[in-house]
This record gives C-alpha cells, structure tokens and sequence, in this order.
C-alpha cells in the first residue's frame, strides 16, 4: 500500500511543478514542455485509478495532438521570452518552499494510514470504470449538450483560424 500512496504524491508533485513552470518560465517553448508534464502526470493519476483507456487518451489526444498544435501556434508567432514574473532569488525561495511542502506532503500521505492503526481501504471503483463503453454512455447521455456545445465551439474556432491564416496583412 505504500507504493500507490508514493506513486500518487510523486505524480501529484510532477504534476504542480510543471504546472507552476508553466505559469513562472519565461520561454514559451519551455512552458508548452512543462504542460507536456503535466499531461503526462496526469496520465500516470489516471493509470493508478485503473483507468488505462484515460490514460491512454491523455497521451494520444492531448499530450500528443493538442501540444504539437501548441507548438505550431508558438512557432507561427515566434514569441520572444518575456521578462518572468519572479526574480531568480525569489523563484529559488518559492523553489525551496515548494520542496518542503511536497515533502512534507508525501510523509503525510504515507505515514497517516499506518498512525490510524492500518492501511487505509482503496476505495472501490465501479466496473467498467474508465473504459469506451462507460465514458461513451455518460458522454453521450448525461452530458450531450455541453458535448455538442463544445463540439460547435471548435468548429467555430477552426473556421475562425483559417479566415486569420488566409487573410493578407498589410
């Protein structure tokens, strides 16, 4: 029981220190490399929720597809790097504290099952959780309209694109 609890808080960490390189780096290259992190420990949350086909397309879709979009978009643009929102000392500090806090973190979630007197119990997962079939019955059911919302609002976003990219500048 000890290694899903350290697996959790090591993907958990990864996943807020990318997160926090994403908003403090100062190269917008880097930030999309950061949020590549963050999606894949996110993957690996959803892997130890047993939810592999998740996990999967996590990697595939967003990970894979969206960031090489987000690249394409950054090196359209050619963005320079800003000046970054925190000076170095300060961001060594936030750097340290956020070491502390992380493992102060990870001790606790290790050691605070074993100090009530046991392991905590793994909470039960429905079965078929996380696989087509499920995620396509509550997608298709219970959130259908924001679904198809959401659908309309990319299409609109593409077209939208194209008609920036085609348009000459003066």
């Amino acid at each position: 029981m000890l290694i899903p609890a350290f697996l959790f808080a090591m993907f958990a960490g990864i996943a807020i220190g990318c997160s926090l390189g994403v908003i403090f780096h100062r190269n917008p290259v880097h930030c999309a490399l950061m949020l590549v992190g963050v999606l894949l420990s996110v993957s690996g949350l959803f892997i130890l929720l047993n939810a592999s086909f998740l996990a999967a397309l996590q990697v595939l879709v967003y990970a894979g597809a969206i960031m090489v979009l987000f690249l394409f978009v950054l090196m359209l643009l050619n963005l320079k790097g800003e000046n970054p929102l925190l000076t170095r000392g300060a961001a060594k500090g936030f750097g340290i504290l956020f070491a502390i806090v992380v493992f102060v973190e990870l001790l606790w979630t290790v050691l605070s099952p074993q100090m009530e007197g046991g392991m905590a119990a793994s909470p039960t997962v429905p079965t078929g959780f996380g696989s087509p079939a499920a995620i396509g019955r509550v997608l298709y059911t219970v959130w259908l309209y924001p679904f198809e919302i959401t659908s309309i609002l990319l299409l609109i976003a593409v077209i939208g694109a194209v008609v920036l990219a085609k348009r000459k500048f003066v």
